[in-house]
């Protein structure tokens, strides 16, 4: 008895040694994936919030030490520091659907006036309302990490943002004739103008872009966690 347990001595340390490698592959696995979700979910969260706020008409441009960009900071403190050279990303998106309503409001040479009649907004002048059925931006404007990610949607023309790189055209003029300003937003059915419930041409949509994108996030889903929000 005493050969053989001399014999097998050790036999527990070796496979232990063998399986080690899996084991641990499988834990660092586990703490990866797990973190990498959680980190979604916080994406998404921010998004939302943001999104709610940006829809009540909070101003998210303004400089660093007002209220709203104090309440910029909070919201996405979870995910890391907002600045230049930060993980962190946000993109604020106001569009509307440019349809035969929004082409008269520009003035007689985009499109004609209606009748009176509910539903009836006149017909659009293709040559001068360019956009006729497309979602166009009417403001845009990036916080945090501005050249780590661009908006999913489409980005207005480079030339139109100012020094404190925001865009936001107030004349249906710019926008009904200005193909730059089109978005490849699709999310939400064209309106049928005709009176019925829902949403119409003209009305502004609310759209908040987060983007987290960190050396923990290397190897998964392409190295940032993303989501969007829309009001």
């Amino acid at each position: 008895m005493r050969n053989r347990r001399s014999r097998t001595r050790g036999g527990a340390v070796i496979e232990f040694a063998m399986l080690a490698p899996l084991w641990i592959s499988m834990l660092l696995g586990t703490m990866w994936i797990g973190t990498a979700a959680v980190r979604g979910l916080q994406v998404q969260q921010a998004a939302r919030d943001l999104a709610s706020m940006y829809s009540r008409a909070v101003d998210f441009s303004q400089a660093p030490g007002t209220n709203a960009n104090e309440m910029l900071t909070a919201v996405t403190a979870q995910l890391g520091a907002l600045s230049g050279t930060g993980p962190v990303t946000v993109i604020f998106s106001n569009l509307t659907y440019v349809g035969n309503s929004v082409c008269a409001l520009a003035g007689i040479g985009y499109g004609i006036a209606g009748n009176g009649t509910p539903g009836n907004t006149g017909t659009h002048t293709a040559s001068s309302c360019k956009n006729y059925g497309q979602y166009v931006f009417t403001q845009r404007y990036t916080q945090g990490n501005v050249s780590a990610r661009s908006s999913n949607f489409g980005t207005p023309t480079a030339g139109d943002f100012d020094a404190n790189n925001s865009y936001k055209v107030d004349s249906p003029v710019t926008y009904v004739s200005d193909v730059g300003d089109v978005s490849s937003f699709n999310l939400i059915p064209a309106p049928r103008e005709d009176g019925t419930d829902g949403y119409q041409s003209g009305q502004p949509i609310y759209m908040v872009e987060v983007c987290y994108k960190g050396a923990s996030q290397v190897g998964f889903t392409s190295g940032a966690s993303y989501a969007y929000a829309i009001f």
